[in-house]
């Protein structure tokens, strides 16, 4: 599937990031001692995220961890995904979540962003969250919310 690729200046990215969690945001967590699969309303949802903003996707899960992009790719693909993944976030340290975002942040411009997780550790990135139940994930109600905090000017996050 051909995609649209970011709008590049002076090689960064300035489009809109949406900073994506998995468990608990696509893929609801039902039961304490099972996660569930992805769940095709979520990511209908999240698809339609995407369309209104034209934003792409950073994976801020723990499902990154020994997962290229492309993999990361391939399995939202799998699920009815229509946008692209752009990248992860780091991994070479453990961090509270917030803080791997706001890493990645201080090497990338972006043109807005929000964080879509059922975490709520964001520190200074906490007005760009949006908070998911972790039994129902992404809900249609918080697509107008997501769409309003992408179209604010991005963070200037340093580490």
């Amino acid at each position: 599937m051909l995609r649209a690729q970011p709008e590049v200046c002076d090689g960064r990215v300035t489009r809109p990031v949406i900073f994506l969690d998995i468990d608990g945001v696509v893929a609801p967590i039902r039961r304490w001692d099972r996660y569930e699969d992805l769940d095709p309303a979520c990511i209908e949802v999240l698809n339609k995220i995407v369309a209104c903003s034209g934003a792409d996707v950073v994976v801020t899960s723990s499902l990154r961890y020994g997962k290229t992009v492309a993999e990361l790719q391939e399995m939202l693909d799998a699920h009815g995904f229509t946008g692209c993944v752009l990248d992860k976030t780091p991994t070479d340290r453990p961090r509270a979540r917030g803080d791997e975002i706001a890493a990645w942040l201080g090497e990338h411009a972006v043109g807005g962003c929000v964080i879509i997780d059922d975490h709520a550790d964001m520190g200074e990135l906490r007005t760009h969250l949006v908070q998911t139940h972790p039994a129902h994930g992404l809900q249609p109600a918080d697509v107008p919310r997501a769409v309003a905090i992408l179209m604010r000017p991005g963070p200037r996050a340093t580490m």
